[in-house]
């Protein structure tokens, strides 16, 4: 029940909107809910795709060991190769975060009574925003990704900011109107780089399991009527996309989204509806995420939230 108030929540803030400047602070605060949302969801699911990363590493070091003995050497290789993969998942976790935090702050620049001492506040979220950002696209990474900023760039530096109440938030928005909206399609870049490295991962640690469930049983004549129901869940199972995968596509699909609400946002023509939709997407990622850190809590003996 609480998470689906807090889903409703961008509508319930935008619904009294009416176009004129007064109105623009539901619009803020609307964005940075569904900015939270989006936290949230790829937060969580970038440790997915670390662990999973891991557990594929594992899986290559086990079946190495049944082919030749593994020098100490190699596991020390791996084991470092896999520290440097997850601080650099740490580092776009942090400017994930970061970037909740900004639009946060700029919800918060909107119905400050003290703009000038708040501004401050948010050009230092947006600094270290921009620090953390620049190291994110120094990862391995990101050098995989094709986005184009110059494109991006080119694109939001023609919007004009409209309808602002406010020379601190004015100002704020023409600063950083680009940068943000680049933060969001390298974002975009990012997940889908993340997406395929997880999907390889999946497909890697259970090719064993379909050997042993699926092709030898079948090549063996062991499937009959009896079993082939169960056989043929377990190879569709293997077939089919992972669901972290999935979860990752949608994730990207919103940090879309929330890029072009950030344009509309900056030039008041951001809908509820709009915003709606992206909490709406991610909804089943958050509920996916609950339930899993729910169940690893059970599993290691720790206490229910």
């Amino acid at each position: 029940m609480k998470r689906a108030v807090r889903l409703l929540l961008p509508a319930l803030l935008l619904a009294p909107l009416t176009g004129c400047a007064t109105a623009r602070v539901p619009q803020f605060q609307a964005f940075a809910a569904a900015g939270t949302a989006y936290t949230q969801a790829v937060t969580g699911l970038i440790t997915q795709v670390g662990n999973s990363a891991v557990d594929a590493n594992s899986v290559k070091l086990l079946q190495s060991r049944a082919l030749a003995p593994v020098a100490l050497s190699d596991i020390q290789k791996q084991d470092q190769d896999m520290r440097d993969y997850l601080a650099q998942l740490n580092r776009i976790q942090l400017q994930t975060t970061l970037l909740g935090n900004y639009f946060q702050a700029l919800a918060g620049l909107a119905t400050s009574s003290a703009p000038e001492s708040f501004a401050t506040e948010v050009q230092s979220v947006a600094t270290t925003l921009g620090g953390v950002t620049q190291e994110v696209r120094g990862t391995s990474i990101a050098q995989q990704t094709t986005q184009d900023e110059a494109a991006v760039a080119g694109s939001v530096g023609n919007l004009v900011v409209k309808e602002i109440q406010g020379k601190e938030l004015q100002r704020e928005l023409e600063a950083r109107k680009e940068t943000i909206s680049q933060i969001l399609q390298l974002q975009q870049t990012l997940l889908a780089v993340l997406g395929s490295q997880a999907e390889a991962n999946a497909r890697f640690t259970t090719a064993q399991t379909y050997n042993q469930q699926v092709v030898t049983p079948f090549l063996a004549g062991q499937v009959n009527a009896a079993t082939q129901s169960a056989w043929m869940s377990e190879r569709l199972s293997v077939l089919s996309q992972p669901e972290l995968v999935a979860q990752v596509k949608t994730a990207a699909q919103a940090a879309l989204s929330l890029q072009q609400a950030w344009n509309k946002l900056l030039t008041n023509d951001l809908t509820a509806a709009e915003v709606q939709a992206i909490t709406d997407d991610l909804a089943p990622v958050l509920a996916s995420l609950d339930t899993l850190k729910t169940q690893t809590k059970t599993s290691t003996g720790a206490s229910q939230p």
